[in-house]
């Protein structure tokens, strides 16, 4: 009997440098893992990152006791901040005034105006002040946060976490009115260890209509242990309004700290030096920026570059790796 045999017909389709067909698909699998890789870095430069600003503190008529005039006899200090930011642009407008006496506060009298482009995120003012004599006490802070609505991380907005009246009011035939009566908060914090000598009163409330967001974190500190004297009438209002509007333009103006003009003060002499910032007139400093937070694009970024590193990687050995290179590992013993 008679036995041929017959060689075995080659893939036409199977991989190697002599059949033109795989050879043609080669560049088409490398230009969609270039394309995937396009894609992914574009999506990266793309997605927003969570808008954090650079942000100041306001410290003011804290530490207020009697001076070589005499005992303290007044005390009244506001703050008013409007913040604005839109996108990564941020400024800010803030305006304090202070009357203290006998005495200055802390730094001079008067009211006073600042532009930065820095928003305020922290306040502390008017407290552990004027427990030497009775009178009354009045400190304010107002501020407004105007955040554009396409600005990353704007929304939720939430209610102010509170921590008022706490330990205060406790020297008898007075009157304790806080609105509201909360302990659980450290967003605001005031008139809390206050108003404890007894036949006073302490008023400390709370706008009820405040929001606070994210990307610009207050901090509201005022009227802590302050007015410990019997008789002493301690009045302290706090608000932080936060609006997601539409912002047309940002318009950054220049960074001043200028005093207007200054209150009249009988038994304060008024100051001959105009403040400078160098003086730190307006107590304004810078503090450290949130951490940033979550950027995705950066990791779409990374998948890219690995796709890209890998497509090059399978260029290479589609090039240079001989022929039996696979069969070396899989070759049974």
């Amino acid at each position: 009997m008679r036995t041929d045999t017959i060689a075995a017909r080659p893939n036409p389709i199977s991989a190697s440098p002599s059949n033109p067909i795989s050879m043609r698909r080669w560049p088409a699998t490398l230009m969609a893992l270039m394309l995937l890789t396009g894609g992914f870095w574009m999506a990266g430069l793309a997605m927003p990152a969570t808008a954090y600003a650079s942000t100041m503190t306001v410290d003011q008529c804290n530490n207020h006791g009697p001076g070589v005039g005499g005992a303290t006899t007044a005390l009244k200090c506001t703050v008013s901040v409007v913040n604005t930011m839109s996108g990564s642009s941020t400024y800010s407008r803030t305006t304090v005034t202070r009357l203290c006496t006998l005495g200055p506060c802390s730094t001079a009298n008067g009211t006073f105006i600042t532009d930065s482009i820095s928003l305020v995120s922290v306040v502390r003012q008017c407290n552990t002040s004027d427990n030497d004599t009775a009178h009354s006490i009045n400190c304010y802070v107002n501020i407004v946060n105007n955040i554009g609505r396409g600005t990353p991380g704007a929304q939720p907005l939430t209610p102010p976490a509170v921590n008022q009246c706490v330990g205060s009011g406790t020297g008898g035939g007075g009157v304790v009115a806080c609105k509201p009566a909360s302990a659980t908060g450290t967003t605001l914090s005031q008139c809390n260890g206050s108003g404890n000598g007894g036949g006073g009163a302490v008023h400390c409330t709370v706008d009820p209509q405040s929001l606070v967001s994210a990307t610009i974190p207050i901090t509201i500190s005022q009227c802590n242990g302050t007015g410990n004297v019997g008789g002493a009438r301690l009045t302290c209002n706090a608000s932080i309004i936060t609006r997601i509007t539409d912002i047309a333009a940002v318009s950054v103006p220049k960074a001043t700290s200028a005093p207007t003009s200054m209150p009249t003060v009988a038994a304060t002499p008024t100051p001959t030096a105009t403040p400078t910032p160098s003086q730190n007139s307006q107590a304004l400093a810078p503090v450290v920026a949130p951490p940033a937070g979550p950027n995705y694009g950066n990791w779409l970024m990374l998948v890219a570059a690995l796709v890209l590193v890998g497509a090059i990687a399978a260029l290479l050995f589609r090039r240079y790796a001989p022929d039996d290179f696979k069969a070396r590992f899989t070759r049974k013993g």
